[in-house]
């Protein structure tokens, strides 16, 4: 499909040249598609997410590996403005989300992340197609990456702003394990470590991502329907969480503090749950220092016959897995990463339902920079990591 008469001959993009410090970020015009190829769109990106760890990242003390240059990114919320001649749902104007995890086509478990990650065959997408991201005006996307939002439901009767819907995007990875877990109504899931007591600032990029997405899985999980307990170590951060997300939901919230012993952990965990009968999940999302942390081997024996565990986590190294326990009451134990196409219908679904609340009626509170603003906003994100923010580039 061809380009309007007012659509723009160049457009604004982020260009990194290299992974250096201070950043090494300029602000340059390029050339806007007037078609495009099958298979993929044009998107005018309205808000993008800026993860915490992006300055770390895109300096370098964190090393993605990535192919240079090329525009960064995050997940965004977008607007279509040019698709390929395959589309067959998908129009101009419609309001999108923009999920960063692209796959390939021929070999669905070769992955990357549009504008930051990439290793193995995935360094072909990367170094071919789907290099730059979404910290520019215009993006192009794989078709299959694009998820129609009712904007008439969303932003007309829920009321929500383009910046509260950015907030999905942070949803994806818990929604991902969700799905592959299988959660159904009614059912009880641990989610831990919920609370970032495992380490500071300095570590590797996995930490920060995955802790982030401990409160935001318990939202998930009420959204669908589960009981949760919340597990972790810092009792002042299970109390937010508590009074934050727990209020929202109908009391389906129970948090556990943990004191670092397997057996009493694992009790106290079982205890949390309906008639003290165990889990039906398990959910993960330790970071990289957690491998020798005893909250696993606890949480996998608060699991009930038939229960199971989602690894989601940053851990790099072997973990210590009951292997009798695990085999003699048919426990599962599934790795997941990032969410495939079903389960980010299904979130979008539940935001568009009203059954999982964000924006401001969800505690989320959204601070907002122009694209020429980048760096503060990377610095700005880094401080903000605690339950409910958000940082958002405007292009």
């Amino acid at each position: 499909m061809a380009a309007s008469m007012n659509f723009p001959k160049t457009h604004v993009a982020a260009v990194l040249s290299s992974l250096t410090s201070p950043l090494d970020f300029k602000f340059v015009n390029v050339t806007t598609p007037t078609t495009m190829p099958a298979g993929s769109a044009l998107v005018r990106v309205l808000t993008s997410q800026v993860a915490s760890y992006s300055k770390d990242v895109f300096t370098g003390k964190i090393p993605y590996p990535m192919c240079l240059p090329l525009t960064p990114g995050g997940g965004a919320i977008g607007r279509v403005e040019l698709v390929g001649s395959d589309a067959v749902s998908l129009k101009p104007g419609q309001l999108v989300l923009v999920d960063i995890c692209v796959r390939a086509r021929d070999e669905p478990t070769v992955s990357m992340l549009q504008g930051l990650f990439a290793v193995g065959p995935g360094v072909t997408l990367m170094e071919t197609e789907w290099r730059d991201g979404t910290y520019a005006e215009y993006v192009k996307a794989p078709l299959e990456n694009l998820f129609p939002l009712d904007e008439h439901v969303l932003v007309g009767k829920l009321g929500y702003n383009i910046n509260e819907l950015a907030y999905i995007s942070k949803l994806l990875v818990p929604a991902g394990s969700m799905h592959e877990a299988g959660v159904q109504p009614g059912e009880t899931v641990i989610v831990a470590p919920a609370t970032g007591a495992f380490g500071g600032a300095g570590q590797i990029v996995s930490s920060f991502h995955r802790l982030s997405n401990s409160p935001v899985a318990v939202s998930v999980a009420l959204a669908m329907g589960a009981r949760v307990v919340a597990a972790g170590r810092n009792r002042d951060q299970l109390k937010n969480l508590s009074e934050t997300i727990g209020n929202l939901y109908g009391g389906r919230l129970t948090t556990v503090s943990l004191a670092c012993d397997v057996e009493k952990d694992a009790e106290a965990l079982k205890s949390a749950t309906p008639g003290g009968k165990g889990a039906d999940v398990y959910i993960d999302f330790s970071p990289p220092q957690a491998s020798t942390s005893t909250h696993i081997a606890s949480s996998l024996f608060a699991l009930k016959p038939y229960g199971r565990a989602v690894f989601s986590g940053g851990i790099t190294g072997q973990v210590s897995i009951p292997y009798q326990f695990m085999m003699l009451g048919n426990r599962k134990v599934i790795g997941s990463f990032m969410a495939s196409r079903p389960a980010v219908h299904k979130l979008v679904g539940l935001v568009e339902a009203g059954s999982l609340v964000i924006g401001e009626k969800g505690g989320v509170k959204t601070v907002t920079f122009a694209l020429e603003g980048l760096e503060e906003a990377f610095t700005v994100a880094a401080e903000r990591t605690g339950l409910g923010q958000q940082v958002v580039v405007m292009p």
